[in-house]
């Protein structure tokens, strides 16, 4: 169980990405670092954080993701690597927003998190996959590419427990629900939401989860 404190400093970070991975890779670490200066002790990165966002791009950018929690070993990709490192030279809590990930043949939206060591605490691969077809405006399916993930990940902090979903999961009632009965108190979304869906549904839909909530 975690201890509880009165208050913790959260930062959810917004990057720029370009083409160019160890760049991608590189600020964000150092926004990182920016974040823990100015106190903070939980840092979230956003979606896909180290690719541009495209189908067209997961399998160039996708990287192995260890299949165990811990220190990374030799075998981690270079996000893991560098995500594990930062949170161990910051001392925080480090949810590493999400990474095309190749799997067993298989490509994933996935999220690493970490501990204040550099551990890996677990990953979460994206549930509900991002299909949209708008006349006109948008056309954009995940699922070209991604398969759905099928498990959750929560995990303890100094302040509380915190439940990780990606993005389009937001959408999803019961995932929330599901981390409430886990003891949740904090839920990180990290997202990439388009300019033509995000600014309809992005803020509804974290109202109509408070409102749940507290029923």
């Amino acid at each position: 169980m975690a201890a509880q404190a009165s208050s913790f400093r959260l930062a959810l970070v917004q990057l720029a990405v370009g083409s160019n991975k160890a760049t991608n890779l590189s600020r964000a670490a150092e926004k990182v670092r920016e974040a823990a200066q100015n106190g903070s002790k939980i840092v979230a990165l956003p979606e896909c954080f180290n690719s541009p966002y495209g189908t067209q791009y997961f399998k160039d950018y996708a990287e192995e993701v260890p299949a165990e929690t811990g220190q990374p070993g030799p075998g981690a990709g270079e996000s893991c690597k560098a995500l594990s490192q930062v949170a161990r030279e910051c001392g925080v809590f480090l949810v590493g927003g999400s990474i095309p990930e190749v799997r067993k043949g298989k490509y994933y939206n996935t999220s690493m998190s970490f501990g204040p060591d550099g551990a890996l605490l677990g990953v979460f691969r994206k549930v509900h996959l991002f299909d949209i077809d708008i006349p006109g405006k948008q056309k954009f399916k995940e699922s070209d590419i991604l398969s759905p993930g099928d498990k959750l990940l929560s995990f303890d902090t100094d302040w509380c427990k915190v439940g990780i979903g990606i993005c389009y999961d937001l959408r999803f009632y019961e995932l929330a629900s599901i981390y409430g009965l886990r003891g949740c108190k904090l839920l990180l979304y990290p997202g990439a939401f388009n300019t033509t869906t995000g600014p309809l549904h992005f803020e509804l839909l974290i109202r109509g989860l408070l409102v749940t909530k507290s029923c």
